[in-house]
């Protein structure tokens, strides 16, 4: 018994490490991102940037570690959802 939640505690840490108990659903961040399409273009201002680039630095945004016109209040699922979207959306 005490085997099987060894490996079943090994197993949740490699997908949360991973990132892919959070990958963001870029449908459901088309529309938590209708009010950052007011100042960025995906296209242009987004470019080649991964999914985890993106999140990494809304996060920075969030925490107020870097500049943005906007104060944003998001969870960390509407954070991976809006990084899906942009990534996507490229």
């Amino acid at each position: 018994m005490k085997k099987q939640w060894v490996a079943v505690l090994f197993a949740s840490g490699a997908l949360i490490t991973s990132g892919a108990a959070f990958a963001g659903d870029a449908k459901a961040g088309e529309a938590k991102a209708e009010a950052c399409l007011d100042c960025h273009d995906p296209a242009e201002d987004f470019a080649g940037s991964s999914a985890a680039e993106l999140e990494a630095s809304i996060k920075q945004i969030v925490s107020g570690g870097m500049k943005h016109k906007k104060k944003l209040a998001l969870s960390d699922a509407d954070i991976a959802d809006i990084a899906a979207y942009f990534a996507s959306a490229q």
